[in-house]
């Protein structure tokens, strides 16, 4: 049975524990000691990333197995973590965020197994992949050793609001990179012999097509760096960006649009150096609702009294590599709301419902 005290100091223990993108060892280290004791073999990829395997205790035609996922890392501010309990939320101090996105994940699927070990009953074979450097490009995942594994459906437990909430499409991205180039001058003595990069900048994000563009396709200037001091004309620019969609050809057609306007404002300003480069890192998907995995899921839904919720996200995850490797494992809320900021919450009785579908996939209900 899902024990509540142990999945809530699961959580906060794993929450101390400082992971962010890249710097995964520790927490690493905490997980595979637990997995191992659950009676999980572990192997780490060239990666890092951990790939854990459970036998079933079944030869029947359910004993197919299933891959349970979540990845290790964090977001910034994510150091010195101070968890404190409000009734039935979890929240930060407010310095930090809280890393339930994807803490929470990673407890499900350990206190899932737990429950399922000590229940005694039928389980599915499982294996777990938990990636590193999710945050940032799904980095762990498009390393992952898929080799290692041999399901081809499960769980990928990374999802804000409740687990009943299930995503069945999501969007390719591409990241968008450009460093603009013009020439220092002194702003006080000599302005009209620089060239400004910010106002090359300015130029280019005035015109490039931004925000919310459809219902299924957005993009984003998210950084930009530029100049050294007040009194200098700035030499250089950088911008940091993505465009995102659930249709590749409007995929293609942004990305082309951004092209023109980069090859335009060059145009304008021929002493001045622009590059752009704008390269795919995931690919979108679109499950149809009669797919195995889907079934999977809903059913362990419905077994704890939950509608299952079919959603279309702007967002990308572990699952769209997955998909792309031929393994339909599709992303389900994790019980956090407000990823990525300081008042990031997690609601414990909609983790606890988490890891109670968790339990039922295994189970194979």
């Amino acid at each position: 049975m899902v024990n509540r005290e142990r999945l809530l100091s699961t959580l906060i223990d794993l929450i101390r524990i400082d992971s962010p993108s890249g710097e995964e060892d520790a927490i690493d280290l905490e997980l595979s000691t637990r997995l191992q004791a659950l009676g999980c073999q572990i192997q780490h990829d060239s990666f890092n990333n951990i790939v854990a395997k459970l036998p079933g205790n079944h030869h029947g035609s359910r004993a197919k197995p299933v891959i349970l996922s979540a990845h290790m890392d964090t977001v910034d501010p994510g150091r010195g973590i101070k968890p404190m309990i409000d009734g039935d939320s979890l929240r930060s101090d407010g310095t930090t965020i809280l890393g339930g996105d994807c803490k929470a994940g990673l407890t499900i699927v350990l206190e899932a197994l737990a429950s399922v070990k000590e229940s005694g009953g039928y389980r599915r074979p499982v294996e777990v992949a938990f990636t590193r450097h999710e945050e940032g490009g799904l980095v762990g995942a498009h390393h992952l050793d898929f080799g290692l594994l041999s399901a081809k459906e499960g769980v990928v437990f990374d999802g804000e609001g409740p687990v009943n909430r299930i995503t069945v499409a999501a969007p390719s991205q591409n990241v968008v990179t450009a460093n603009i180039k013009g020439r220092a001058a002194h702003a006080g003595l000599e302005p009209e012999n620089g060239i400004s990069a910010i106002l090359i900048a300015a130029e280019v994000l005035g015109l490039l097509p931004l925000g919310r563009i459809d219902f299924e396709t957005t993009s984003n200037i998210g950084r930009m760096e530029a100049g050294l001091k007040r009194n200098i004309i700035p030499e250089e620019a950088f911008l940091d960006g993505e465009i995102r969609s659930r249709d590749n050809a409007k995929l293609d057609h942004y990305s082309e649009a951004f092209r023109q306007v980069f090859e335009k404002i060059s145009a304008r300003h021929p002493q001045a150096q622009i590059s752009l480069d704008i390269t795919n890192t995931y690919q979108a998907y679109d499950i149809d609702g009669k797919h195995p995995a889907i079934t999977a899921i809903s059913r362990a839904c419905k077994a704890i009294g939950l509608t299952p919720q079919m959603e279309a996200s702007g967002g990308g995850s572990d699952a769209n590599v997955f998909i792309e490797k031929g393994i339909v494992a599709l992303p389900v809320g994790i019980g956090v709301q407000s990823f990525h900021t300081t008042w990031e919450t997690a609601n414990i009785p909609l983790v606890l419902q988490g890891v109670q579908v968790c339990e039922k996939v295994i189970q194979g209900v």
